[in-house]
């Protein structure tokens, strides 16, 4: 059971690296962040995320979810 679990975790963990990485750019670098004319910086236009931010969101929640599913697992052993 504890290296099943510690696949599934490594898989969720390079599943959301890749879905992170693959998520479109929000802002315009740097100099959005201070103010140098982009309209969705810090306080901005906050846009939906769409497939990707959805799917990204229930990886994460798996992640956590398995992570303590494991540890609690290997803190019983």
């Amino acid at each position: 059971m504890h290296i099943f679990l510690t696949v599934i975790l490594f898989i969720l963990a390079v599943l959301l690296m890749v879905l992170i990485l693959k998520q479109p750019d929000r802002s315009n670098g740097m100099a959005a962040a201070f103010g140098s004319g982009a309209s969705n910086t810090l306080f901005g236009v906050e846009e939906n995320g769409g497939t990707i931010a959805k799917i990204t969101q229930v990886v994460a929640i798996l992640f956590v979810v398995v992570a303590l599913v494991l540890y609690i697992y290997t803190s019983k052993m």
